[in-house]
């Protein structure tokens, strides 16, 4: 059809069709994603397009928000108007996903999700993980789906005499095709039993698995109608909505290969697609290359994580945390300095302001850098300072950016309280209304 019809016929005829088909036209070859981008037929400006700020929830604390000033709607990390709370489990365009509801903090609009459904493979050996798939520009409904993932060792309760699961279990090759995931839908407010065929091979078996560490954050991207889903550390599986078919990606490199116990990996969204995190003694960053059929990790750039680590920076920045839980625990949320804080708006130029000195940078002073997430329109990360203060670390330029303060007041102090951070979502405000039922 693309040789026999002029491209103004042709671009009519594809301008008519629903946006879910518009996505799925647009991998069909270079002629028809060429019309559907240059003519912006997918409204991309229905997405979300800037960065607000970073959710990040802290070990025994209700999420936090790490903001940037803006001259736009508030966004308030504080979700005191649900029934009740819980840490977060996903960001996806603009939502967020709580245990048991969905929301969008820049309307506060939510919704709440029934009873989740048990897991379909092999009972309490395995928990599910949650994730958030919403796209504006091709739906108003949202989907969650339920991901299997094997308990670590330990962690079991049906064990035999020896203290291990039985060795056909051991033996099940991971993940199983066909797997069945459960998936919610905001069209039909019920959670339905979903197919997905394997193509290749498996990641390994359940004994693979077991052995992963169960303090891995297991992050997920939503990108062109696939879900991406890291589990853990041993592979990512990629998840074609469309065709009910996945594959296993295996990670950069293997980690048992490497001499670092404490390796982490990071799945994230940013200007060129999907990337992968490798945080060890320092951070290295690849692209997930595609173009060839083939599921290949480019090598992007390797960030020092010295610079950071040598800066003696103090007092506020920028960026601000709310603080959420200092001013709960004190009764002080509604005071009149609080909210001065959190409604301050000016702009803050995000490719220039505060901007350190490495040259002038002071001795290694020890501590550590967590990986916040990747900027999901420009080639930045977000990284944090033995939870000191927050930094934007520019891939291509490696200037680094001081963002502020971004420790709770107190937090670590109490007793019983080991402080790190579980885990962590820049933040895309959406300023739409999703839809619930038909």
């Amino acid at each position: 059809m693309t040789n026999l019809l002029p491209e103004d016929v042709l671009t009519n005829i594809i301008r008519r069709l629903a946006p879910r088909y518009l996505a799925i036209s647009r991998c069909v070859c270079k002629t028809w994603c060429g019309i559907i981008d240059a003519c912006n037929l997918l409204r991309v400006d229905l997405l979300p397009h800037s960065v607000c700020g970073i959710f990040i929830n802290f070990h025994d604390l209700m999420p936090e928000f790490f903001s940037r000033p803006s001259k736009g709607p508030t966004v308030s990390g504080n979700f005191d108007y649900l029934p009740c709370r819980s840490e977060i489990r996903d960001h996806c365009n603009g939502l967020l996903l709580l245990y048991n509801y969905v929301v969008n903090p820049a309307t506060r609009q939510w919704a709440s999700l029934p009873p989740y459904p048990s897991p379909s493979m092999l009972g309490d050996l395995f928990f599910q993980s949650e994730y958030l798939v919403f796209d504006p520009t091709l739906s108003p409904h949202y989907e969650v789906f339920l991901i299997p993932v094997a308990r670590p060792n330990g962690s079991y309760h049906k064990l035999n005499s020896d203290g291990k699961l039985d060795p056909a279990i051991e033996e099940l090759e991971w993940p199983p095709s066909p797997c069945i995931l459960h998936a919610f839908s905001s069209r039909t407010k019920e959670w339905e039993e979903r197919s997905f065929v394997r193509e290749g091979e498996a990641a390994g078996n359940v004994a693979d698995m077991r052995l992963d560490s169960p303090y891995v954050q297991d992050n997920a991207v939503y990108w062109r109608g696939v879900l991406y889903v890291n589990c853990k550390t041993k592979f990512i599986m990629r998840i074609s909505l469309s065709s009910g078919k996945y594959q296993v990606i295996k990670p950069p490199v293997r980690f048992e290969e490497m001499e670092y116990t404490d390796l982490d990996l990071y799945l994230g969204q940013s200007e060129r697609g999907v990337y992968c995190a490798l945080c060890a003694h320092n951070i290295s960053i690849y692209i997930l290359d595609e173009s060839s059929g083939e599921m290949e990790w480019v090598f992007k750039h390797s960030c020092d994580d010295r610079p950071i680590l040598g800066q003696r920076i103090d007092g506020p920045g920028p960026w601000t945390l709310q603080d959420i839980n200092y001013h709960e625990l004190c009764d002080e949320y509604g005071d009149d300095n609080y909210e001065a804080i959190v409604e301050e708006k000016f702009e803050w130029d995000s490719d220039s302001d505060n901007v350190i000195d490495t040259k002038s940078t002071g001795k290694w002073r020890g501590g550590y850098i967590t990986f916040l997430g990747f900027h999901p329109y420009k080639e930045v990360v977000f990284l944090c300072d033995t939870l000191r203060r927050g930094f934007a670390y520019h891939l291509n330029s490696s200037k680094i950016q001081d963002l502020g303060n971004l420790h709770p007041t107190h937090y670590g102090t109490e007793m019983g309280i080991q402080p790190y951070i579980e885990a962590s979502f820049p933040y895309t405000p959406w300023m739409g209304e999703f839809l619930e039922g038909n």
